[in-house]
C-alpha cells in the first residue's frame, strides 16, 4: 500500500525479530562459498535516522532496539544482529533489511530489491549507493520500481540456485494476505531448494486470515515435499490473556526450508528479547 513508511515504525518490535532471523539466514547461506541470490519483495528505504521526528513520534524505536541495545547479557545467539545494529547505532542510524542484505552478502552474491513507494524507491537507491560499513565487496544490487509479487514470480528461481526471499508487506489491504500465499506457493513449487521467510503481523482483528494463510502455505510446501522443515517463529510483546490486547500484539516469521538450528536458536532469543522488552509496552497500540 502506497500510503505505508516504515520510517515511522523502523526499530520496533517487529523488526526484532524479523532482522533477526535474516541475519541468521544471511550468515547460513554465507557459510558454502558458492554464490547465492536474495530477493527482497517490499523493500521500503532501506535505511533510517533513529533521530527522524517520525520515528521519535512514534517511540517504537526507542521500545525496541534501543531498549534491546541497552539489555544486560544478551545471549551470544544474538550477537551477530547485535555486533551488526552497534555500528549502525553508533552513527545514530538502524539498518533496514535492504542494508542488512547488502552488509553481510558476499562480493559473488546477487541482491535483487523491489520497492513500489515513489519516495521510498528514491530513498532505497540513494542509501544502496551510500559507502558500506566494513564491507567493501558488496554484492551486485539490481533495484526494481516496481510491483513486489510479481518482479518475485518473474524473476524466481534464481540462475545460481541457492537463495532466499523475504517478503514483508504492509498487511494494510485484504489482497496482501492473498498475494502472500499465492506467492510463496507458487515460487515453492518452482524453487524447491530456496528459503522462503515470510514476516507477518499478529493482529487481533485478523487472526481467521493470518490462520488461514499459514496454513495454506504450510500445506502446499509439503505437498511437494513431506519432510520439508518450515519454522513458524512469533514474538509477542502482549499477553493475548490482556483484556485490553490491542490490535497489534506481536509478529511473526514463517521460514520455508529453514536453514539448520534456526528454531532453536530463535527460541532462545525469543525469550529473551521478551523478558527485556516487554514491559516498554502500553496498554495502547
Amino acid at each position: 500500500m502506497l500510503s505505508y513508511q516504515h520510517a515511522f515504525h523502523a526499530g520496533n518490535h517487529a523488526d526484532l525479530l524479523k532482522h533477526f532471523v535474516l541475519t541468521f539466514v544471511l550468515n547460513s547461506l554465507n557459510k558454502k562459498d558458492k554464490a547465492y541470490t536474495f530477493f527482497d519483495s517490499h523493500s521500503a528505504s532501506g535505511l533510517y535516522d533513529l533521530y527522524d521526528n517520525r520515528l521519535i513520534k512514534t517511540g517504537e524505536a526507542q521500545k525496541g532496539i534501543q531498549t534491546l541495545l541497552q539489555a544486560k547479557n544478551p545471549p551470544q545467539e544474538l550477537d551477530s544482529y547485535l555486533n551488526l545494529i552497534k555500528e549502525y547505532s553508533d552513527k545514530n542510524l538502524y539498518p533496514g533489511s535492504p542494508e542488512i542484505e547488502r552488509r553481510l552478502m558476499r562480493k559473488q552474491d546477487f541482491l535483487i530489491l523491489s520497492e513500489l513507494h515513489p519516495q521510498e524507491i528514491e530513498n532505497l537507491r540513494r542509501n544502496m549507493n551510500k559507502p558500506l560499513f566494513n564491507n567493501p565487496n558488496q554484492p551486485a544490487i539490481q533495484i526494481h520500481n516496481r510491483n513486489g509479487w510479481e518482479m518475485l514470480k518473474a524473476l524466481t528461481p534464481p540462475a545460481t540456485k541457492r537463495g532466499a526471499i523475504l517478503i514483508d508487506p504492509s498487511y494494510e489491504e485484504n489482497q496482501d494476505y492473498i498475494d502472500a500465499t499465492n506467492t510463496i506457493c507458487q515460487i515453492n513449487k518452482k524453487w524447491s531448494n530456496g528459503i522462503l521467510m515470510l514476516w507477518y503481523p499478529l493482529l487481533s482483528h485478523r487472526e481467521s486470515e493470518i490462520k488461514a494463510m499459514l496454513q495454506t502455505i504450510c500445506d502446499s510446501a509439503k505437498s511437494h515435499n513431506e519432510h520439508v522443515e518450515i519454522s513458524n517463529l512469533q514474538l509477542q510483546v502482549y499477553s493475548k490473556d490482556d483484556k485490553d490486547l490491542p490490535r497489534l500484539y506481536g509478529s511473526g516469521m514463517l521460514v520455508i526450508n529453514s536453514p539448520w538450528m534456526l528454531e532453536e536458536t530463535a527460541s532462545k532469543v525469543i525469550t529473551y528479547i521478551n523478558s527485556e522488552i516487554s514491559g516498554q509496552f502500553q496498554k495502547e497500540c
